[in-house]
């Protein structure tokens, strides 16, 4: 189980973006959003959509194995990665344009709205049963929002399907419900460290965590407790050493698009990477993203 990602590699139409939504109470909002869910046409498989390293993890895992992939979407639901769906721009994170709680009127609650959601969405299942009928180990690469969302929901699983599941997240343990605690499993800064086998950002963490236990600490037909498979998680990663922190340069747009457009045609190109790396500036994956394409509608 992982989550949806905000990158999408398919275009959402303007009709499938919660901004386009007017706004009112939480349960008018899931009303109106479910209506033009139901009334989309233009559908895809998830991976079809979804882009980034985290979730083309979990993919992996997945395949390896032979596991069915669910997807935690604020915009769909709880969904199968085996079923079509229609690309959307619906987050729960605040302070931006298709977020939720800029149209819902009132106190925003993410897990309100994964409940209105998961009771109105065309394409979403019911945890309960999607878990329930499930057998084995239930890996969920998550962060902590997302968690915080569905935490109601996966709190009401029976004992021992709960007892299934091992979470993969870098939220500190303080921000996840105390019920849940004992299912993360201690994966730490250490994992983007100079011993660590896969390094990346702090955007995919979740994702290379889930990859690194299904690699490494899973076992075939895998019956130990969360608290044994805690204890291994350490015993692996206790002699890791923590990454270096390197403190880059914290410039605005106007400052990074000059480096970017200065050095858009060099022979080995402009990425993402090179602008921390060679020219050691702080900048987001999605930040950077928008800033590149600013530069590709110059060059057409």
């Amino acid at each position: 189980m992982t989550t949806c990602t905000n990158r999408k590699r398919k275009a959402v139409s303007d009709e499938l973006r919660i901004s386009a939504l007017k706004p009112g109470g939480l349960a008018e909002v899931a009303g109106q959003w479910a209506r033009r869910l139901a009334a989309s046409s233009l559908h895809h498989l998830p991976s079809a959509i979804y882009g980034g390293r985290g979730f083309q993890e979990a993919r992996s895992v997945a395949s390896a194995l032979d596991a069915r992939l669910l997807v935690v979407s604020a915009g769909l639901g709880l969904i199968d990665s085996a079923i079509e769906v229609p690309p959307y721009a619906c987050t729960i994170v605040t302070g931006v344009s298709d977020s939720v709680a800029s149209r819902v009127e009132g106190t925003f609650s993410s897990a309100r709205w994964w409940s209105a959601l998961n009771e109105l969405s065309p394409f979403g299942l019911a945890m309960h049963a999607a878990l329930s009928d499930s057998e084995g180990l239930i890996l969920a690469s998550l962060s902590d929002a997302y968690i915080e969302m569905i935490a109601a929901d996966l709190l009401t699983l029976p004992d021992d399907v709960l007892g299934r599941l091992r979470l993969f997240t870098r939220a500190p343990i303080n921000r996840i419900k105390a019920d849940l605690r004992s299912y993360v499993m201690p994966y730490d800064q250490r994992l983007d460290g100079p011993d660590s086998p896969i390094p990346g950002t702090i955007s995919d963490f979740s994702g290379r965590a889930l990859r690194h236990f299904a690699d490494t600490i899973l076992l075939p037909d895998d019956h130990r407790t969360a608290s044994e498979h805690t204890r291994t998680v350490r015993s692996v990663v206790e002699n890791w050493r923590t990454p270096e922190r390197r403190v880059r340069l914290r410039l605005d747009d106007s400052a990074i698009l000059t480096i970017i457009r200065n050095h858009w045609a060099d022979p080995k190109g402009m990425s993402l990477p090179r602008l921390r790396g060679e020219f050691n500036v702080a900048c987001e994956q999605g930040r950077y993203a928008g800033l590149a394409a600013i530069i590709r509608s110059e060059q057409a």
